[in-house]
């Protein structure tokens, strides 16, 4: 099979590159929607549940780690509309990037809802908001986390597509997936994360067994 993507509808090329780019890791963004005055104590803090925004993004990866940035790309129904995620962050610029675990594959499917503004999806999806050494909180149960603030928006043609870059201030990872090598570096152990991927055509993915070349040690 050969493609053109060159007459392609936006439609039809989404569907392509989807099936194509695969397995893609998936960026679960909590970001802080805006809170009304009815939502805010005098401290400043908030009880509402629906402080919190959580979306998932399968255009997802690092682009740089000095200085350490990741990207995922946000889409539009129109040219003018803006996804409350984006919305969020360049009000407030802190926002979490956690990496579903397979368990939490119907969780992170209820997050891709459409709900109406400033409603949460964590209550939506049974999901908790867990507090750290960060402003918003991580999705509990994720087994990696991202502390991370918006570095800029890139637009990405002309029908509202943005590429969010993010730094990355601090990482959470699970200590389960934890440990040492024989030198002494941090080994992060893939399988005990099972990490959640995007498919195309509607399908999700578990990690599979590890493949590594040579004699089995990753190279430095």
């Amino acid at each position: 099979m050969l493609a053109d993507m060159t007459g392609m509808s936006r439609g039809e090329a989404y569907h392509l590159l989807t099936q194509v780019l695969v397995p893609r890791p998936i960026a679960w963004v909590l970001s802080e929607n805006e809170l009304s005055g009815d939502d805010v104590l005098d401290d400043g803090a908030s009880h509402s549940e629906q402080r919190w925004n959580l979306a998932p993004y399968s255009f997802f990866n690092g682009v740089s780690a000095d200085p350490p940035t990741v990207m995922f790309s946000v889409s539009s129904r129109s040219p003018l509309a803006t996804k409350d995620t984006l919305t969020n962050i360049l009000a407030r610029p802190h926002h979490t990037i956690a990496l579903p675990h397979v368990g939490q594959m119907d969780a992170v499917q209820r997050t891709s809802e459409e709900l109406p503004p400033g409603v949460s999806e964590l209550p939506h999806a049974g999901i908790a908001a867990q507090d750290w050494d960060w402003p918003t909180p991580r999705p509990a149960g994720a087994r990696i986390a991202l502390a991370c603030t918006l570095d800029q928006i890139v637009p990405i043609g002309d029908r509202g597509q943005r590429m969010a870059l993010s730094r990355v201030h601090r990482v959470w990872v699970d200590d389960v997936a934890v440990g040492v090598d024989a030198k002494g570096r941090v080994r992060i152990d893939p399988v005990a994360l099972d990490p959640l991927g995007r498919l195309g055509a509607g399908l999700y993915a578990s990690l599979g067994r590890p493949v590594a070349p040579f004699s089995g040690e990753a190279s430095a």
